[in-house]
């Protein structure tokens, strides 16, 4: 009989613990990677990525502010999964992207790899940081790809004088982001 009720008391427990991890406000409204695809040209890899839940308010706001960059970074690392054993890594590769004011010419740079864009208005350049399309990996798509798998990190460090709640404070709090996504290689390629 205590062993019974022992059980449904355990049971209530994990049912208000799997109602506050669910109801979570914090949960519901985080930046995260909603997709991860890609297509080949050429035996290179190129790969897009889509977030949910972009934090767009609280980077223009703080790009507005016109003191410090907004900093990106992006890890792919690619490995061969493994049945029971540690899978291997076999390629890593990071990306930087980064946002700044220039007050003497009055534009905001989105400075990366691949050089340097200028754009008017602090929306236009968090816009073009949203979502990664076309990132050309420096990988060679092998034949067999059926055991590989991407995992994509990515960091996003900015300076605001906002709280949490988006209100104005006089202290500058230093925020960072981070994020992660697997894939199969076979879901990434599902069109392709």
């Amino acid at each position: 009989m205590d062993v019974i009720f022992f059980l449904m008391k355990l049971n209530k427990y994990l049912l208000i613990l799997l109602i506050i991890i669910l109801l979570n406000p914090f949960s519901l409204f985080a930046l995260e990677i909603k997709k991860i695809d890609g297509f080949v040209y050429d035996k290179n890899i190129l790969i897009n990525i889509y977030y949910k839940d972009f934090p767009f308010q609280e980077l223009v706001l703080a790009l507005k502010a016109q003191k410090r960059p907004i900093l990106l970074e992006y890890k792919f690392e690619i490995y061969k999964k493994r049945f029971l054993l540690k899978d291997i890594l076999l390629h890593q590769e990071k990306y930087y992207q980064k946002l700044v004011y220039n007050s003497e010419e009055n534009l905001y740079y989105l400075e990366d790899k691949f050089g340097l864009k200028k754009f008017e208005k602090a929306e236009d350049a968090i816009l073009s940081i949203i979502n990664v399309e076309s990132y050309p990996l420096k990988f060679t798509l092998p034949e067999r790809k059926n055991k590989l798998a991407l995992k994509v990190k990515v960091k996003i460090k900015y300076s605001t004088h906002l709280s949490d709640d988006l209100r104005y404070t006089k202290k500058i709090h230093n925020k960072k982001i981070e994020i992660e996504k697997s894939a199969n290689f076979d879901e990434i390629f599902a069109k392709y």
